[in-house]
This record gives structure tokens, C-alpha cells and sequence, in this order.
């Protein structure tokens, strides 16, 4: 039996005003807010730049920004000292002293979990920038008594993500100690799952000397020999957008250097204090998806790529965020 004209052109006027199945799947991705930093040549935060200066891919398909701005708002910051035997007096010195600088910098309404690996006695509940600045300047002249000559730092990285669970916008991650870990029980592929699952920023610097371990007048032009590359924590770090940086103690001791050191933590707590928050939406992903991000036309904005500073992976952005068993 045919239709009527008539009916042929209500039919065709009912399914035009249907969505078609991409618009609907589309309607039904999911939403993702992270943080970005964007910093020039001298690592200032770059602050003015609009939705559309970001370019970003998501798997390899390019997607677009709905939304972005500079998030101000209050932070929360998991410090964790390292103060094993394995750590000589003179990082030590250094691990309070620069920790105690950059806490300086916090805002009042940003709060602290504070962590000392090695110590027998570490607080449990989030303190303000005040109470962790006072933590910090009395264990300056008072290091805590340790008999641990492990490094438990994926042990207290987990505890770091327990202590910040369930996680916020912006939440950090600072290390000061060494690179390598000794004696975790804790599985390193799941602490990294687990800080990028809960869209987790890490940073961490060091006061021992890198390269310390190579073969005396090795020539740094050179490929580094088997087992100097990154470690763990460093890829960990890498995959978050931030770095483990290296600053050792003879260096920091030549005139000059700690006032320069210091600007710089100054800048890394601007870093996470006044992130990016991009958000993504109307895309759909599984499981670990590979992000990419780029701010057109850098030389006008004085950003170079490795300024650029974003989860290197993205999960399931709907999905419940993990606390960690």
C-alpha cells in the first residue's frame, strides 16, 4: 500500500526534527575539567589567553574546548619530605628550608597534607598554610629520628592520594627527595594509574646530584649509560604535565643561587594556584586515552611547548574518581 503525498511529507517532516544518532551520542559524551598551565620563557604563568588559542587532540581526533579560564580558586597540596637515613643532613637542610619557601607562597583558604617519610608520626588531617609553614620551620632545626633506611615514596605518594580523596580540581602533589624508590610495597604502574585517574598533578625536586653515580670525566654529549634513565618517578611526574627537577646542594650554594632558587618555587606555586581549567565535552572514552594539547600562534604569546603543562592521559572523566585501597 502507498502513502498519500500528504503522508509522505508529514513522515519526512517527523524524522527531520529527529536528532541524527551522532548529535545523540554526542548529547550523551561526557564532560572533562582539567588543569592547564601555560608559561612563558622566565615561567611566569601566562593568564590571558582565550578559548580559542587551545588546540587539542584526544586520541589522535581533534577536539574542540568548550570552555576555559583561569582557575583561582583554593588548592589543595599533599607536601611530602623525605627523611630517611638515606637522605644526608645537607639535603635535609635543604628539603625544610626550600619546603618551608614554597608553603610561604600559599593563600589563606589553600590547605596542606603534610607526609615525612621515615617518621614514625605524621599528621593526618589537612592543615592550613600557616599550620604547615610552622610544621615545617620547626623540623628546619629538628629533624625527625628515623631509623628507616628504606624510601618508602610510592607508599607515601598512596597516602598523599588517600589524604586528598575524594580529589578536587587542581589538586598537587610535592615531593622533596630523591627520584628512586626503596622498600614500597606499593605497585608503581597502580600509583600512576591512580594519580592520573584522579586527574592529580605531581611535582618533586631533588638535592642529590643526578649523575652523581656516572664514570668520572664521562662526556654528557654522550647517550647515559644503562640505568640512568628516568625513573618512575620521574615518568610519573612527566605524565601528570610537570617535572622532577634536580638542584644539588653545591650548586645551590654558590652566591646568588637560593634567592634565584626560591623565584623559582614562587613560580611553581603560581603554577597550582592558577591553573587553566579546560573542559571537554561531548566525546566518549573507555579507558586510557592519550591527550595532546598546543596554544596557537606561540611566539606572539612567548610560550614555547614544553611551557605547556597538561595530563599527558585522560580516563573516563564521568566515571566515579578512584580513592585509592
Amino acid at each position: 500500500m502507498s502513502l498519500s503525498r500528504a503522508s509522505l511529507t508529514l513522515c519526512l517532516a517527523i524524522y527531520s526534527l529527529q536528532p541524527s544518532k551522532t548529535f545523540a551520542q554526542q548529547a550523551a559524551g561526557q564532560s572533562c575539567d582539567f588543569p592547564v598551565v601555560v608559561a612563558d620563557f622566565n615561567n611566569r604563568l601566562v593568564r590571558d589567553l582565550a578559548t580559542a588559542d587551545f588546540s587539542v587532540r584526544l586520541g589522535e581526533v581533534p577536539r574542540t574546548v568548550s570552555n576555559s579560564s583561569v582557575d583561582s580558586g583554593p588548592k589543595r597540596v599533599a607536601i611530602i619530605l623525605d627523611a630517611s637515613r638515606n637522605i644526608p643532613e645537607d639535603e635535609w637542610k635543604l628539603e625544610t628550608e626550600t619546603a618551608a619557601s614554597f608553603a610561604e607562597n600559599a593563600r589563606p583558604k589553600d590547605l596542606f597534607a603534610f607526609l615525612v617519610i621515615g617518621a614514625k608520626d605524621t599528621e593526618g588531617s589537612l592543615l592550613s598554610s600557616g599550620e604547615v609553614e610552622e610544621r615545617l620551620r620547626q623540623l628546619e632545626g629538628s629533624r625527625p629520628a628515623s631509623s628507616e633506611g628504606s624510601e618508602r615514596i610510592y607508599d607515601a605518594v598512596l597516602d598523599a592520594v588517600n589524604r586528598l580523596a575524594p580529589p578536587q580540581f587542581g589538586d598537587a602533589i610535592f615531593l622533596f627527595g630523591h627520584h628512586e624508590d626503596i622498600g614500597s610495597t606499593t605497585n608503581p604502574d597502580h600509583m600512576l594509574d591512580l594519580v592520573l585517574r584522579n586527574r592529580l598533578r605531581f611535582y618533586a625536586i631533588s638535592f642529590a646530584d643526578r649523575l652523581a653515580k656516572l664514570p668520572a670525566g664521562y662526556d654528557l654529549n654522550k647517550p647515559l649509560p644503562k640505568g640512568f634513565g628516568r625513573s618512575k618517578l620521574e615518568l610519573l611526574s612527566a605524565e601528570t604535565g610537570y617535572y622532577f627537577s634536580f638542584h644539588n646542594v653545591r650548586s645551590l650554594n654558590y652566591p646568588g643561587q637560593m634567592p634565584l632558587f626560591k623565584n623559582f618555587l614562587s613560580d611553581l606555586y603560581a603554577w597550582i594556584a592558577e591553573p587553566y581549567r579546560l573542559r571537554l565535552s561531548g566525546f566518549d572514552i573507555k579507558n586510557k586515552t592519550a591527550l595532546e594539547i598546543d596554544v596557537k600562534n606561540l611566539d606572539t604569546q612567548k610560550v614555547h611547548r614544553n611551557g605547556i603543562h597538561y595530563p599527558r592521559f585522560l580516563y573516563p572523566c564521568d566515571a566515579p574518581l578512584e580513592k585509592a585501597p
